[in-house]
């Protein structure tokens, strides 16, 4: 039995293809950890420099947003926001709802922005929510 169970193994070790050790990749990961870790610092205060900044730098450009669509749903529900009195009617209402509403989608995407864009390139315009469009 011990001899037949031997003889398969050889015959199956002679038929595996031969593969070729690949060589170390040890320089590549050891300059890719060194890179992570002296740029960690410089990340960590990207991140947070991003959220003190862009945070209430959302927070204003979707509260201004916000307040101008609620603005003109209120109005087009009562006359038309072509008009200037359901415009002032419906910004009554809109532009409160429009501050509660965007200063929650601010602080959100606000910190997504300091956290995704800060930990890619440190202080850039994403991280501090300064470019043209918002990260959704």
């Amino acid at each position: 039995m011990k001899r037949t169970v031997l003889s398969f193994l050889a015959a199956l070790a002679l038929t595996l293809p031969v593969v070729a050790p690949a060589p170390a990749q040890a320089e590549e990961d050891l300059k890719d950890m060194t890179m992570n870790v002296v740029l960690f610092p410089v990340k960590a205060v990207g991140i947070g420099a991003g959220m003190v900044v862009g945070i209430p730098i959302a927070i204003t450009r979707r509260a201004s947003v916000r307040s101008m669509e609620f603005t003109d749903s209120f109005a087009e529900n009562i006359g038309g926001k072509d008009h200037l009195p359901p415009k002032a009617m419906a910004s009554l209402v809109g532009i409160p709802f429009g501050i509660i509403v965007g200063a929650g989608e601010g602080v959100y995407y606000g910190g997504k922005n300091a956290i995704v864009n800060g930990s890619d390139k440190p202080f850039c315009l994403g991280s501090f929510s300064l470019e043209s469009e918002m990260m959704d």
